[in-house]
């Protein structure tokens, strides 16, 4: 079967943690990708949940923060409250 190339371009530090759990588990980062690809395609789509990370709770608090002070500079559209 032909071969084709795929470049990808990620964080450099998200780059060194494929290579080092692929390393741990006996493969190349390449072949942990073809591993993904083939599972991406059989299930027709991603073969595991895909969410949104969980904030931290000083993550929470910091966007709050940024919040807070965005409606205390002005930054705000209010809107009409819709009743059913």
């Amino acid at each position: 079967m032909p071969t084709s190339t795929f470049n990808i371009r990620m964080d450099a530090d998200l780059k060194k943690g494929v290579d080092d759990v692929s390393k741990s588990i006996g493969l190349t980062s390449a072949a942990a990708f073809n591993v993904f690809a083939r599972q991406f395609v059989a299930h027709r789509g991603f073969p595991f949940a895909v969410l949104a990370p969980v904030p931290t709770e000083d993550e929470f608090a910091k966007e709050m923060d940024r919040v807070y002070l965005s409606m205390r500079d002005g930054d705000v559209v209010e809107h009409e409250l819709i009743e059913d």
